[in-house]
């Protein structure tokens, strides 16, 4: 029995068979919502690739989230945040001054409490339905 081996050179190959492409990250969303005892809320998509810094947090996001406080609760809300860059910048805590009823200034907020501040800490595991 004779065995044929026809030896290659990689340059003799289309490069379309060399190449392997895989996913490397699994693709993610991210999303702002507020947070309310026995109420739906909205979920605010973050546009792709953006980074959430003072000026989107304060064009896109603060206010909707205000917004959908007011909705849900009028007049009758205590607004808080985590402690993200965005959120504790001059500017947003002067924002929130001019625009929300009552809110947790980032001097009032209790350093390492999770118990505080759930979206930090498992809000996305648990059985939410946000429809």
């Amino acid at each position: 029995m004779t065995v044929t081996v026809t030896v290659t050179r990689k340059a003799d190959i289309e490069p379309r068979r060399l190449l392997v492409e895989r996913v490397k990250f699994a693709p993610h969303v991210m999303v702002s919502a507020a947070v309310c005892v026995g109420r739906k809320v909205h979920l605010h998509f973050v546009d792709e690739k953006v980074k959430v810094n003072v000026a989107y947090y304060l064009e896109k996001l603060l206010p909707k989230l205000v917004e959908d406080c007011e909705q849900l609760l009028p007049n009758n809300f205590l607004f808080q945040q985590d402690g993200a860059p965005a959120r504790t910048a001059r500017v947003t805590q002067d924002w929130l001054k001019s625009n929300c009823s009552d809110f947790i200034t980032k001097d009032e907020w209790l350093p390492n409490s999770p118990d505080l501040n759930p979206m930090d800490y498992h809000v996305w595991g648990q059985c939410w339905s946000f429809t």
